[in-house]
């Protein structure tokens, strides 16, 4: 295992390589660097960073990515999403180069620690809370008699079908009726909105790395429905629920465990850590598409945009 030691007794400045493959996760990289920050790195003083931007979600981009990074000699990884801590986990196995991973979920069960509490090898990270079932029963309690809730989804990205089947295997118990939208693009998510039947009750917007850059245009579209929706990541100000983390926190998060691991401490002795979910209500939108949202609903909201 690589130690590196305390960053004020070597003139060479902390070297940080970051991999990431999906553009919402860029919020999380700026929260990693401002956390870094106010440990009191400063960039081009005594610590360096090397990103050239959002790669390809594939394993042969990404591994070439991590290689060309180890080639300029960085000191730890700091990387975003599953797909890429994966491969970034497999590539510097017998390295002993620490990895961050500023953004997971499920990270025992894909095999990337050991454990939360003791993670063992050279990474650990942050940990997603999955909220997916949660929202579905929020939108239970915000739209009264809702029986049919729309999931527009492409099949191609893993961690859609992830949380398509968790909704899916929870949707019974609700009393609702899921249905999958399978789609490519955001063109076709917006379509396959404006052709929902009259009897359409819902949608869930569940992450994708296809759809999650062009969000704005299904909100447009499912308000010109008067369809509420409900998002698991922060992707746009018009959504009508959100119940997710911000990136933004996680990568400021993430930053502790880099300067815990520069200071001398093993990745595999510090707990993984878990993001906290918040839920943000826009009365704004629920006005626009008709919808009443009691007191009672709002006074559990951590924000609501008015």
């Amino acid at each position: 295992m690589v130690i590196l030691g305390n960053c004020g007794s070597s003139s060479k400045p902390f070297s940080i390589g970051i991999v990431n493959s999906v553009f919402i996760h860029d919020r999380c990289i700026k929260g990693f660097k401002a956390g870094m920050e106010e440990f009191g790195y400063s960039e081009g003083k005594n610590i360096k960073y090397i990103y050239n931007g959002e790669i390809p979600p594939r394993n042969d981009a990404i591994d070439a990515e991590i290689k060309k990074l180890l080639s300029q000699g960085v000191d730890m990884l700091f990387v975003t999403g599953n797909e890429v801590a994966l491969q970034a986990k497999k590539t510097l196995k017998g390295t002993g180069i620490p990895i961050v991973v500023g953004s997971s979920d499920m990270m025992v069960e894909h095999g990337l620690v050991e454990s939360l509490s003791h993670p063992g090898g050279n990474i650990t990270g942050v940990q997603v809370i999955n909220s997916a079932v949660k929202a579905m029963e929020w939108l239970k309690v915000l739209v009264p008699g809702l029986k049919k809730i729309y999931v527009p989804y492409n099949p191609d990205d893993t961690i859609s079908i992830f949380n398509l089947k968790l909704l899916t295997a929870n949707s019974s118990r609700l009393g609702v009726e899921l249905k999958g939208l399978e789609v490519h693009s955001v063109k076709e998510a917006v379509a396959v909105i404006e052709g929902l039947p009259k009897d359409a009750g819902a949608i869930i917007r569940i992450p994708s790395p296809t759809i999650d850059p062009g969000n704005s245009e299904l909100s447009q579209a499912a308000i010109k429905r008067s369809l509420p929706m409900a998002a698991l990541l922060i992707l746009d100000k018009d959504v009508l629920i959100t119940l997710g983390s911000d990136f933004y926190d996680m990568g400021k998060e993430a930053a502790k465990l880099a300067h815990q691991i520069y200071q001398g401490t093993r990745p595999a002795d510090l707990p993984v850590k878990l993001s906290e979910v918040s839920l943000t209500v826009n009365l704004k939108t629920a006005e626009k598409i008709g919808l009443q949202i009691p007191n009672s609903i709002l006074s559990q909201a951590n924000k609501i945009i008015r």
